[in-house]
């Protein structure tokens, strides 16, 4: 008996051919060709490319706003900003596509997808608490941390590390160092107290 297609195995597949193929590689027909069923019984479920690339973004999102959330339970303080950064780092080595389609969201100003990336935001911020910045400072370190995580990925994704060093401890030592950084800021007087909006930061 031949599988039902739903939403849900629309999404699985994407899930797949994104990981594997790369993001590029989706498309309607390619979906299609996977679940074994014409393109146009994609539309029973979706609207469009659009509409399953939006779809696999949130998807993608609340997936790392799991991992992020696991990652800081039972931590705090310093440990838990630097059990954040590898979480971004491991969701982003397990899934390349999906990770991309965090970047390439059809609408980044969509309400859903900034719901989703308000709060992996938030865990961040809430994380950040104990060393009493301001909203300003705090998205500087949640840029900050995402931008080292977001690099070290993409450059071992493209073989960018053949020095035989154990890549994991260069990412602790880049965190610490990152962090310890945070601590100095800390301390220091400046101007940057004012509120902002979290967003995607």
């Amino acid at each position: 008996m031949k599988e039902k297609i739903t939403k849900q195995a629309i999404l699985s597949v994407s899930r797949d051919i994104v990981n594997q193929e790369g993001y590029d590689a989706l498309t309607l027909a390619r979906v299609a060709k996977a679940l074994k069923i014409k393109t146009p019984s994609l539309y029973n479920h979706i609207s469009g490319l659009k509409d399953l690339r939006k779809e696999l973004a949130l998807d993608a999102l609340k997936q790392l706003n799991y991992e992020v959330t696991q990652s800081a339970v039972g931590r705090s303080g310093d440990g838990a900003l630097k059990a954040i950064g590898f979480a971004f780092i491991h969701f982003m080595r397990e899934n390349p596509g999906l990770y991309a389609a965090t970047l390439i969201a059809p609408d980044l100003q969509d309400p859903d997808i900034d719901q989703e990336s308000s709060a992996i935001v938030a865990i961040i911020i809430k994380v950040l608490e104990p060393y009493h910045f301001g909203n300003v400072r705090a998205i500087h370190f949640v840029r900050g941390l995402r931008a080292l995580a977001h690099g070290f990925s993409t450059l071992e994704y493209q073989g960018g590390f053949q020095i035989e060093v154990p890549l994991d401890d260069s990412i602790s030592v880049a965190f610490d160092t990152f962090i310890k950084g945070l601590m100095a800021m800390n301390e220091a007087p400046g101007k940057e107290n004012q509120k902002t909006e979290n967003h995607s930061a």
